[in-house]
């Protein structure tokens, strides 16, 4: 009597194979972990969650804010009762990635970003206790190529899109 051998695959060869791809596949999730455009909108969602937190805090406390924004970093100031600019301690500064960086256009900031006064104690984007903010324009960069927007008109709450 002769055995009739069926060609294929066994069930242990299909999973080998399966676990040979999701290997490769870890590995090169290991090689690449971050990607700018990622790391942009991870940093572009942060950005315009502080600003929604901002203005409801605003609004609440009865209480001015302004955001010190830098190439690099930003941070939360507070005006005090003496009409000082203040860093508030409540809310933690964050730096970007070495990667990432910022550009500001805001018609009550003054001079452009690039060439503002690092040392000054002014926020360039106001968030007010009337539920108002500055309008701005917030370009989120990759070696000199924007790749998210993050804008407002000063009324309204803030948008983040791809930059075109």
């Amino acid at each position: 009597m002769q055995r009739s051998h069926s060609k294929g695959f066994t069930l242990v060869e299909v999973l080998v194979v399966v676990l040979i791809i999701a290997l490769c596949a870890g590995m090169i999730g290991l090689v690449n972990p971050d990607s700018a455009s990622r790391q942009a909108r991870r940093e572009g969602d942060r950005l315009l969650a502080l600003l929604q937190l901002l203005r409801q805090q605003a609004v609440l406390s009865n209480r001015d804010y302004g955001l010190r924004i830098d190439p690099e970093a930003y941070r939360v100031m507070r005006l005090d009762e003496q009409g000082q600019w203040l860093a508030d301690h409540d809310w933690r500064g964050q730096t970007l990635p070495g990667n990432l960086r910022l550009r500001l256009e805001a018609t009550e900031a003054g001079p452009s970003l690039g060439q503002a006064d690092r040392r000054s104690a002014m926020p360039q984007l106001l968030v007010l206790s009337s539920d108002e903010t500055s309008a701005f324009t917030l370009w989120i960069e990759h070696r000199n190529a924007p790749l998210l927007v993050l804008s407002s008109d000063g009324i309204q709450e803030p948008r983040l899109e791809t930059a075109n």
